[in-house]
C-alpha cells in the first residue's frame, strides 16, 4: 500500500444510532485483502441490529456482511487477486465502510466488466446455492416456496424448473408473485384471499414433495408441513428468530425430513460464493428487478429509519459508495 489509508465505518453502538467513526486502515495481512467498497446489501439482521443493538454487541459495532467492491491491497500469499480486481465477499461485518478487510478465503472474483456493483452482491445466492446442495431436488418433484420476499425470489431464480413438475410460489403481495411468475413459477397462491394448504392441494391435486419455508414467521412451520406429502421434505430457510412450537409429531408419522438449510451448514461456504458467482454471470440469477432501492453510504441514517418500517414496495435495498 502506497500510502495509509483512513477509512469511515459505520457503527450501531446505540438501539437506531448510526455512529460514524474514522480510523486507520492496517496493511493486509498474508491471506487478507483490503476491498474499496462500492456496494453493500442491508440484510435484514442488519435492520434487526439496528433497531436493537443487543441482538449482536459484536456484529452490531461493525456491520454489513454483502460487500462488493475493487481489491486496493493483498497480503503476500495472496495470488488469486490483484489491486483493481473486482470482487464480492461475505465479510463476517464491517462492510459499511469505505474500506474494510477480508481473508481471502471469504473473496470471489467479479467479471471485470462489471460497472454497476449493486446487483452482485453474492452472499445472499450463496445462502440459496447452499440449501440448493441439501435439497436434492428430483424429477417430478413439486416443489413449493412459501414467501416471495427477496430470498424467497432468489430460490425460484435457482432452482431447476427444467424438471419440476409443478413450481408453486405464495405470498400475500401480487407484485411479488407477478415476478414468482416471471422468473419461473408455474403457480402462485395468494394467502390473503385463500387458505395456501387446501390452495396448493386443489392446484396440485396432490401435497407437495418439497416445501421451502422462507417467510421466519410464527405459524409457517406448521403451514408448511400441512402442505408436505408422506416422506417429503421440508427446508426451513426463514430465520424464526423466537422460539416456537413445531409439530413434531405430524413430522415423524408422515416420516418428513426436516432441513434447517443456514448458512452454518454448509461443507465450504467459500465455494457456494465461487459458485454464485458463476450462476449470477449465467443468468440463473439477476438481481436487477430484486434490488428495489438503493442509498449512498453517507445516507445511512435514512435508509435505517426508512427501511425499518417495512415500506410495502422494498424486497432489497443496498448502500452504494461510488
Amino acid at each position: 500500500m502506497q500510502k495509509a489509508l483512513k477509512t469511515s465505518v459505520i457503527s450501531f453502538r446505540q438501539k437506531k444510532q448510526i455512529v460514524t467513526i474514522q480510523r486507520g486502515v492496517n496493511p493486509p495481512e498474508e491471506n487478507q485483502v483490503i476491498i474499496r467498497m462500492k456496494a453493500c446489501g442491508i440484510c435484514q439482521y442488519d435492520i434487526k441490529c439496528y433497531k436493537e443493538t443487543s441482538t449482536d454487541p459484536v456484529y452490531s459495532d461493525s456491520p454489513g456482511h454483502e460487500g462488493v467492491g475493487v481489491v486496493v491491497a493483498a497480503g503476500k500469499n495472496v495470488e488469486i487477486l490483484r489491486p483493481g480486481d473486482k470482487v464480492t465477499s461475505y465479510s463476517f461485518g464491517s462492510a459499511f465502510a469505505d474500506y474494510y478487510t477480508a481473508d481471502i478465503n471469504t473473496v470471489a472474483a467479479l467479471p471485470q466488466e462489471v460497472e454497476d456493483f449493486k446487483y452482485w452482491a453474492a452472499e445472499p445466492i450463496a445462502c440459496i446455492v447452499n440449501s440448493l446442495r441439501f435439497l436434492r431436488i428430483e424429477p417430478g418433484d413439486d416443489v413449493v416456496v412459501m414467501g416471495c420476499g427477496y430470498m424467497g425470489l432468489l430460490f425460484i431464480q435457482g432452482l431447476p424448473k427444467e424438471f419440476i413438475n409443478n413450481l408453486i410460489a405464495i405470498d400475500i403481495d401480487d407484485h411479488r408473485l407477478s415476478l414468482a411468475r416471471q422468473f419461473g413459477a408455474g403457480t402462485i397462491i395468494n394467502a390473503q384471499h385463500l387458505d395456501p394448504v387446501q390452495a396448493v392441494f386443489d392446484r396440485n391435486k396432490r401435497q407437495a414433495d418439497v416445501v421451502i419455508e422462507a417467510i421466519g414467521e410464527k405459524g409457517a412451520i406448521g403451514q408448511a408441513t400441512d402442505m408436505i406429502k408422506m416422506g417429503g421434505r421440508l427446508c426451513i430457510f426463514g430465520h424464526h428468530a423466537e422460539d416456537e412450537s413445531v409439530p413434531t409429531g405430524e413430522w415423524h408419522m408422515k416420516g418428513i425430513e426436516v432441513l434447517n438449510t443456514t448458512p452454518f451448514t454448509s461443507k465450504n461456504f467459500h465455494k457456494d460464493l465461487i459458485d454464485a458467482v458463476k450462476l449470477m454471470k449465467k443468468g440463473t440469477f439477476d438481481q436487477t428487478k430484486l434490488i428495489s432501492r438503493s442509498y449512498a453510504l453517507s445516507d445511512m441514517k435514512r435508509a435505517m429509519e426508512e427501511l425499518s418500517l417495512k415500506p410495502p414496495d422494498l424486497i432489497k435495498t443496498v448502500v452504494t459508495n461510488y
